[in-house]
């Protein structure tokens, strides 16, 4: 993939052109929303984690991806949301306890990229 090259309009700096990392989905979340110079924000895709139970069915573990705010951090950053809670079963334990195994290896290999990627910024 390629760098492209993106223009957003912001309210403290007008027309902002800006080249996106390959990793980057894109802006469209972002344009029109009357953003500051420092609120654009790169953002990669995200890599989820989930556990099927009993109880609740199908959970939601953890998302977690890219981000870097080119005008405002020096390097990519690693966004992380964990979103279970509940009263499980204890049979159902052993799937979630898996689940988050999985989450937290999905976590470190999302740092890595964010690692690698320095290189590409600095």
């Amino acid at each position: 993939m390629t760098a492209r090259t993106v223009v957003l309009q912001t309210k403290d700096h007008g027309r902002v052109e800006f080249e996106c990392p390959a990793w980057c989905i894109g802006h469209a979340w972002q344009a029109g929303a009357g953003i500051g110079r420092n609120d654009i924000v790169h953002k990669s895709v995200a890599v989820k984690a989930a556990s099927d139970t009993y109880s609740y069915g199908y959970v939601s573990l953890l998302r977690v991806w890219m981000a870097w705010a080119p005008f405002a951090e020096l390097v990519p950053r690693v966004s992380v949301e964990v979103d279970v809670q509940g009263d499980f079963e204890a049979e159902e334990i052993a799937h979630v306890a898996g689940a988050l195994r999985t989450a937290a290896n999905r976590m470190e290999q999302v740092a890595a990229q964010a690692i690698a990627f320095r290189g590409d910024v600095a």
